[in-house]
């Protein structure tokens, strides 16, 4: 029988996958109605896939719960369909070699994780000790939490030009990926079975999508405040008095 523990670890982590399986659904849909994505910055959304390789690969061979196992493939997955409209809607990039390039992109992750997973599986620092991180995996986990934060400063790049307000990322996208991570990294907060030590790595991981993301709704917040409520205010005057003349 299960261990309670390992239960409540895999349905968190089962949440947070489910959260994350939608995540850019919206932000997809939006991209399509408006067929373009202005303001979404092609180059966080490649940082994402290939930090989603990585996060693959760190969770495949830790194995802490299958839902987190599956999670980075897709996480992978929908950022490249993301940066494929980025190519294809503003940068005119012709179709067909838009899925050439999202192929190409996807075989050489798989490859990369196959040649990466069964070595490490494989190798004497993991079967001397599979409860903890050995030092390859841990840099590959460190490389993964790099490039999320670093997917997120393009954004805030767009931020300081446009005085703080986010133009072509959804909100909805924002908040659906956050509650995921909060799932996921609670999920790592439960020990499962015999093993009392903590992921602090996959914590750190889950816990830089939310902060950073809550930044990026703050600095829309505070520019509404400052200056869209003024245009507003100034649009609506103008819509009046065109009307009265």
């Amino acid at each position: 029988m299960r261990a309670p523990a390992a239960t409540v670890s895999t349905v968190l982590g089962t949440i947070g996958t489910v959260l994350w399986c939608i995540q850019l659904v919206p932000q997809i849909y939006t991209n399509y109605r408006r067929k373009s994505t202005e303001g979404l910055p092609r180059l966080m959304l490649l940082l994402w896939a290939f930090a989603g390789v990585l996060f693959g690969i760190y969770f495949l061979v830790q194995k802490p719960n299958i839902p987190l196992m599956v999670q980075p493939e897709i996480f992978t997955a929908l950022s490249l369909i993301t940066w494929a409209q980025c190519l294809y809607y503003n940068h005119k990039v012709p179709f067909w070699k838009t899925i050439a390039w999202i192929v190409s992109i996807s075989v050489f992750c798989g490859a990369l994780q196959v040649a990466i997973v069964i070595p490490l599986q494989k190798s004497a620092l993991y079967l001397n000790n599979p409860s903890s991180t050995c030092w390859p995996l841990l840099l590959i986990g460190i490389m993964a939490a790099i490039l999320i934060a670093s997917g997120l400063i393009p954004p805030y790049v767009d931020l300081a030009r446009r005085q703080g307000q986010v133009v072509g990322i959804n909100f909805v996208f924002l908040a659906i990926d956050s509650v995921g991570a909060i799932f996921s990294f609670a999920s790592l907060l439960v020990p499962q079975g015999d093993n009392k030590t903590i992921d602090y790595l996959g914590i750190v991981l889950y816990a830089l999508m939310p902060i950073m993301e809550a930044g990026i709704v703050l600095s829309h917040v505070g520019w509404w405040f400052r200056i869209g409520r003024r245009r507003r205010r100034q649009s609506e005057k103008h819509e009046t008095h065109n009307i009265n003349n």
